[in-house]
């Protein structure tokens, strides 16, 4: 890992914590605000925005000018999503509702160019530099670089963990806790015990394997509390939700 040129590779190399956001909107400069804020990620929607390839390759051109890693959540686990989202330039994927360890193996074979996985090769689009970048070269650092990350969002997949754990290409998991609380009967209750209970188990299981836990995070004071408990990958917010947090406090300023 940390002779990858992927910055969350490098700065989980390092034992540090990695930072970044979900992106919400179409928005580039949305983009470029969080890298010159100096987080380290941004977490590209697809699966719960419209956002389609057009849109998303241009939130990547604006990621690499703002020295930030975009990662590109897919719709599902589509070997053509992947396959899309890593064409364009994305740095990593994540793949939600994985719930066993076949699954797993499928987003490495999707994502993986051989012999690691079957990912199909062009060597003329975005992420080759449109065949400036030479095949052999560019499908090794490929496979060295990419980022892959799968959520864990389900009862099924914590029952099914320790062996998805094992899937080695994995780089980590992501917990999803408003799927997985609704997943247990418990949707939205973040403070149940039974949720808590569940959530650290997974962290617990994830460290001993050694692999990466990353988690959606609503603000600071629950980042800080999911890092304090072994998260190293922290999601906070998204675009959207910081601007309508701004937005709420100045009006509250302003009333006050």
């Amino acid at each position: 890992m940390g002779l990858s040129d992927n910055k969350i590779k490098q700065l989980l190399y390092q034992g540090r914590t990695v930072k970044g956001s979900f992106i919400f909107t179409r928005e580039p400069a949305c983009v470029e605000i969080l890298g010159y804020a100096g987080f380290d990620f941004v977490l590209i929607d697809t699966e719960h925005t419209p956002n389609t390839s057009t849109e998303v390759v241009n939130l990547v051109r604006a990621a690499e000018v703002a020295g930030i890693e975009p990662v590109v959540r897919v719709r599902a686990n589509d070997p053509a999503l992947i396959l899309q989202a890593l064409d364009v330039g994305a740095k990593g994927i994540l793949v939600p509702r994985v719930n066993t360890a076949a699954e797993a193996q499928a987003v490495v074979r999707a994502a993986k160019y051989g012999p690691t996985g079957e990912r199909g090769i062009a060597g003329i689009v975005r992420a080759a530099k449109y065949g400036f970048a030479p095949t052999e070269k560019y499908v090794v650092n490929a496979n060295k670089n990419i980022f892959i990350m799968i959520q864990v969002e389900e009862v099924e997949a914590v029952d099914n963990l320790d062996e998805i754990l094992g899937v080695t290409e994995v780089d980590a998991i992501f917990i999803g806790p408003v799927d997985l609380s609704q997943s247990m009967g418990l949707t939205g209750q973040f403070d149940h015990p039974e949720f808590r209970g569940t959530v650290e188990r997974i962290i617990s299981r994830a460290t001993m394997a050694k692999k990466p836990v990353a988690m959606f995070c609503l603000n600071s004071e629950n980042a800080k509390m999911w890092e304090n408990t072994g998260v190293s990958i922290l999601t906070i917010a998204s675009d959207t939700m910081l601007l309508a947090a701004a937005a709420k406090k100045l009006l509250q300023d302003l009333d006050g």
